[in-house]
């Protein structure tokens, strides 16, 4: 079988060493050629290498790892992530063919959003091998910054309700392994995270901010710092890097879903919100902080008594708008859990107050 495998692999590479112009004929030696690899284990014989040389050589040429046609690439993604598995952790390549190679595979993952298609089932293999042999990592090697900002805001482009668990847990893994193997995480690739989250956003779907809190959950620890500095530049006024659709008060409500931690630092910021004279700003941080308090199991004024305070205390605003608004958010947080551990105090605070 292994003979078979080797032979059929040097009579590939011989005739993709000069493609056939058909575009039928190129399509039937790539498909042979990626089943022929997909029945290689990794790490196989020398004598298994040395016949898959011609083929390596053949399958990143110009021509080929270049091609226009969408058919052609996506299977010679396939092939090379396959070579890229049988040879791992060995790179086969020179660093200027990996870059190539990169490119090529983030591109094929575009089509990830046609469940249907009939070529998703092939798109779904290149991710699951870049996610199980982490062999994204080489990209930060290679310093494809750009690249890996391409990669991040595909995944949130075209992650779906609907997509295979496998789907949803390689993009997760990509992310994740690409953020914590980085020596710092660059505000640009910070920002592509950040605004995928936020409940009110329009152009972002649900199985989009999922992920994104996903990652932040699973990466608190390296993310932490950056979301701290980055959310603080927004509440001082430095916004001239967001766009107009960019909320941070709705970032604030999905990091404390994920990773509560990472706001201690941000709360003294929030309380200040709460206190301004600018109307817009403190409705804004009200309405904020009354929905993390209605959480089901929000333990807010424990984790952030200065800034639960506070909220309370908005119960005898001068502007009408904002006592109501804490009001609505305090009657829900009642009638939704009557026994929370603070639900006397904050009777009290209202029966005072009014």
């Amino acid at each position: 079988m292994a003979q078979k495998l080797e032979q059929q692999l040097k009579e590939l590479g011989s005739k993709l060493h000069s493609p056939p112009s058909s575009k039928d004929a190129l399509l039937k030696l790539l498909k042979q050629a990626a089943t022929c690899l997909s029945e290689l284990d990794q790490s196989p014989p020398s004598t298994t290498v040395e016949s898959m040389q011609p083929f390596l050589n053949a399958i990143v040429k110009p021509e080929l790892l270049k091609h226009q046609d969408r058919d052609a690439k996506l299977l010679v993604a396939t092939c090379i992530c396959e070579i890229t598995r049988i040879t791992a952790p060995e790179a086969p390549y020179n660093d200027d063919v990996l870059k190539d190679i990169f490119h090529l595979i983030v591109g094929t993952f575009n089509g990830l959003s046609d469940t249907n298609g009939p070529s998703f089932g092939r798109r779904v293999v290149i991710l699951e091998t870049l996610a199980k042999y982490r062999s994204c990592v080489v990209m930060l090697d290679l310093e494809c910054d750009d690249l890996v900002n391409e990669m991040f805001s595909t995944f949130f482009a075209v992650v779906r309700d609907d997509h295979p668990e496998s789907v949803l847990s390689s993009m997760l893994t990509i992310m994740v392994v690409v953020l914590e193997e980085s020596e710092d995480v660059r505000d640009d690739l910070l920002l592509i995270l950040l605004s995928a989250l936020g409940r009110k956003r329009s152009d972002v779907t649900p199985a989009a901010r999922r992920l994104a809190m996903n990652v932040i959950e699973q990466c608190s620890g390296k993310l932490g710092a950056g979301i701290k500095q980055f959310l603080i530049s927004l509440m001082s006024g430095d916004n001239h890097f967001v766009n107009s659709e960019f909320d941070y008060h709705e970032v604030i409500y999905d990091v404390y879903c994920c990773a509560p931690q990472i706001l201690s630092g941000v709360v003294p910021y929030l309380t200040g919100e709460l206190l301004t004279d600018q109307l817009d700003t403190r409705l804004r941080a009200v309405r904020l902080v009354g929905d993390l308090f209605a959480l089901p199991g929000s333990t807010i004024c424990e984790a952030f008594q200065p800034v639960c305070s506070e909220f309370l205390k908005r119960l005898t605003d001068r502007v009408v708008d904002v006592r109501m608004s804490v009001l609505e958010h305090v009657k829900n947080c009642l009638l939704s859990n009557p026994s929370r551990s603070e639900a006397a105090a904050i009777i009290l605070i209202i029966i005072h107050g009014f």
